[in-house]
């Protein structure tokens, strides 16, 4: 019997409006647009970090019905590994994020801080040794 393998794929973030989550994610962490899906109910954008094109991937869904989107609370953090926290931060404020706890050391040469996309998604930078 083969052994099953698994990874992590994807993270799906429900939208509204797209055109404002894509310019967040693309201006304040370098995401690109790796294939897009334009379906009579969603429109999708899958998303890759240029370093990591086989994934895991970020997909951004628009709903094209009006069903009305709230960020609820029953889910963690997006995390994102950086290797200069100060700089990724200052990216994200500039594109529109809005900080929710400062830049803190939780283990020696572990520091992290928490933002939110303008859409509401929570975000946990972490910037390990160096």
């Amino acid at each position: 019997m083969a052994e099953n393998s698994i990874r992590l794929a994807f993270i799906k973030l429900n939208v509204k409006p797209m055109e404002p989550a894509l310019a967040f994610w693309r201006q304040a962490f370098g995401f690109e647009v790796r294939q897009t899906y334009d379906e009579p109910t969603f429109l999708e954008h899958i998303l890759n970090l240029p370093e990591q094109a086989g994934g895991p991937s970020l997909m951004l869904v628009e709903p094209k019905d009006e069903m009305e989107l709230a960020v609820g609370h029953a889910h963690g953090p997006i995390g994102l590994a950086c290797s200069d926290i100060v700089t990724t931060l200052e990216s994200a404020l500039a594109a529109g994020g809005e900080k929710t706890m400062e830049i803190t050391e939780v283990a020696p040469g572990v520091r992290v801080c928490l933002l939110l996309s303008p859409q509401g998604h929570e975000i946990e930078l972490v910037q390990a040794g160096g």
